[in-house]
């Protein structure tokens, strides 16, 4: 035999030698069931034997193609398995890019060879590598990896039959990563099919799934268990029989069947229904269409709950519900296990009598009805009786959503649970404003006019002793005494008629011009206080909420300013504010101060005493006209440089 001829044998040995290698790689048992870590380690075992290599690897690109990660290497001479290392493209450029475009890479000398020589420095040299043969994973014409043939200590040129091998040998890699693939879908379907039987039949709800061409899907036990059928009233397998068998025990068939028609020439649509079943229970009938992401309908889910027990608690709950709901005074429910202990029920007297919608008052707690001027004493008697899970009643001042003001009569319970645990607290809430301040101002303004009366009176009846026992000027003198005593004591009855008219008739606040309302009271001063500098500032021109005496509250205020300054001419000035809900009226004087009790009458937290002057009584019909207004009254300053008092009236024009 010719050297010609055993050479051409040796090729020809060594070609069958890796068909076998490549075809026992094909069919081994890793490689066929995606054991994708078992099957690399023998493959690139076998192609480090065949191909007579150092090492062989395989890498894979990440993702975005930016990375290549090891996944298993093969040292020959160590007999160990390593992985982990990683490059990067930045780093790599012509190297990936090769890899990209070439289906395999041949380098005799990695080193100097323009496609490999990038990778010397960090990888080459310190791992020794001379020759390099990469033949590419490609899937769907994609790049996705490599399998990197690696020869140390020496270089060579790779043959043809090498080159091919090692293609082959990435055509087992790709193989096995996609059976690997393959097999983990299946796992995952087939996981996600054992969950959704076991949530199918771990749910409380009947459950049928009808295929859109009729055909019958899937049930669970509940499902029979409610409708009494047994395994063989589910056969054959066909929806519209099992729907047949249900239309049979309910109450209403004819509706029934009309629903099942609408459905099935509606496909796409939702049913929520109430079924009266024969026997006396009432189900709660779901369906729903199964379509696919893309929107393919595949066919139709129905859901089936037993709601008997629920239906009859809830006709007696609508019962206790529309009592409560209809009650004359507020009731509501708070949740005690939840923090801050929020309201989870108010019945409609309760928004009535707050102004506050129902969504407004759930989850809150009931403190949201306090304000600046809500004292603290009832507020702490009532969170001492919470804390020592103990009823409790109280009367504080409350404001309503739209700010008013009401006296608010609160009487909180505890509710207990069968084991004795307080988990809510019931509440009765009773506005007791009219009572309460009735009853307070009745008793201010009685005590005022027995005082008040009896005192002029008694300052009336001795200059009439005076005027019996001198003469001359002290008579004129004694006469204009009586007059002056005389027209304070009218002055202040027509004030007392005035708080018990507001008092007993309460008006209803309704929109006002506001221009007129401040011209008119500062006119009338200037016109009965002439040495007085009365002003109006600021642009009045809106419509604000108040009641038809709203002006003489202006004007008693105005009058205040300048009746009681202690300058020879007292200056006043009435400061209009527009705001964009409100408007803010300013009476500023230059007077000495409004003395402590002054300031607790106007702002509605003091009394009138006894041994008190009239003005007081001014303040308070003052307070009661804004407030019934809607509006609001405050001492912004008070000194011996002047007093600013502000209203604060509610818009109607916003």
């Amino acid at each position: 035999m010719t050297a010609e001829d055993e050479s051409d044998e040796r090729r020809r040995r060594h070609c069958q030698r890796y068909h076998e290698a490549v075809l026992d790689l094909m069919t081994d048992e890793d490689v066929v069931e995606g054991a994708f870590d078992a099957a690399l380690r023998s493959i690139t075992e076998t192609a480090a034997e065949i191909v007579g290599a150092t090492r062989v690897s395989v890498w894979l690109f990440d993702d975005g193609g930016d990375r290549l990660r090891c996944v298993d290497r093969y040292d020959d001479r160590t007999d160990d398995h390593t992985g982990g290392t990683e490059l990067v493209s930045a780093d790599y450029p012509a190297y990936f890019e090769a890899l990209r475009t070439h289906r395999s890479i041949s380098a005799g000398d990695a080193r100097t060879d323009p496609r490999t020589r990038e990778l010397t420095a960090d990888y080459l040299e310190p791992t020794g590598v001379e020759s390099l043969l990469d033949a590419t994973l490609r899937s769907e014409g994609d790049v996705i990896g490599v399998v990197c043939h690696e020869q140390v200590g020496r270089t060579r040129e790779w043959t043809e039959t090498e080159i091919q091998f090692a293609g082959d040998v990435a055509d087992v890699v790709h193989r096995a990563l996609r059976n690997h693939r393959s097999a983990e879908q299946r796992r995952e379907l087939e996981f996600r099919r054992s969950l959704l039987e076991a949530q199918q039949e771990a749910m409380p709800d009947g459950v049928l799934v009808v295929g859109d061409g009729g055909e019958l899907h899937t049930w669970n036990t509940r499902f029979r268990d409610l409708w009494n059928l047994s395994a063989d009233g589910l056969e054959p397998p066909r929806g519209d029989a099992v729907l047949d068998r249900i239309r049979d025990r309910v109450t209403d068939p004819a509706a029934f069947v009309r629903r099942i028609e609408h459905l099935t020439e509606n496909p796409a649509e939702t049913s929520h229904d109430e079924l009266a079943v024969d026997d006396g229970r009432v189900f709660e009938l779901y369906s729903t269409p199964v379509r696919s992401d893309a929107g393919t309908q595949y066919g139709r889910l129905w859901l089936v709950r037993d709601i008997t027990e629920r239906r009859e608690r809830q006709d007696e709950l609508e019962l206790k519900n529309r009592t409560i709901d209809e009650a004359p005074i507020g009731i509501t429910l708070s949740d005690a296990t939840q923090p801050d202990n929020p309201l989870v029920y108010a019945n409609d007297q309760f928004e009535r009598l707050t102004g506050y919608p129902r969504e407004e008052i759930l989850g809150r707690n009931c403190r949201f009805l306090q304000g600046e001027r809500t004292a603290t004493e009832p507020v702490d008697d009532l969170r001492a009786a919470i804390d020592a899970e103990r009823s409790n009643t109280v009367e504080l001042r409350n404001y309503r959503k739209d700010e008013s003001e009401f006296w608010n009569r609160v009487t909180v319970a505890p509710v207990a649970d069968e084991n004795g645990d307080v988990t809510n607290y019931v509440g009765f809430q009773q506005d007791v404003t009219e009572r309460k301040e009735a009853t307070r101002q009745l008793r201010v303004l009685h005590r005022v006019l027995r005082h008040n009366l009896a005192n002029q009176m008694s300052i009336i009846r001795g200059t009439a002793e005076q005027l019996a026992e001198r003469s001359g000027g002290d008579t004129e003198a004694a006469a204009e005494t009586i007059v002056e005593e005389a027209d304070q004591l009218l002055g202040l009855t027509d004030k007392h008629r005035s708080i018990v008219r507001l008092l007993s008739e309460r008006p209803t606040p309704e929109p006002i011009a506001l221009e007129p309302l401040c011209r008119r009271p500062c006119r009338s001063v200037r016109t009965d206080y002439p040495h007085a500098d009365v002003t109006l500032a600021g642009d009045p021109n809106a419509t604000v909420v108040g009641i038809p005496t709203l002006e003489t509250a202006v004007h008693e205020l105005l009058v205040n300013g300048v009746v009681h300054g202690d300058r020879t001419s007292p200056s006043v000035e009435l400061r209009v504010e527009r705001r964009p809900e409100t408007v803010h009226l300013r009476i500023v004087d230059d007077g000495p101060g409004l003395p402590e009790e002054e300031q607790r009458i106007i702002t509605g937290d003091g009394t009138v005493e006894p041994l008190y002057h009239g003005l007081g009584m001014g303040l308070w019909l003052v307070h009661w006209i804004v407030s019934l207004s809607r509006g609001t009254i405050d001492i912004e300053e008070t000194g011996p440089d002047g007093t600013t008092i502000r209203i604060e009236l509610p818009r109607a024009d916003e």
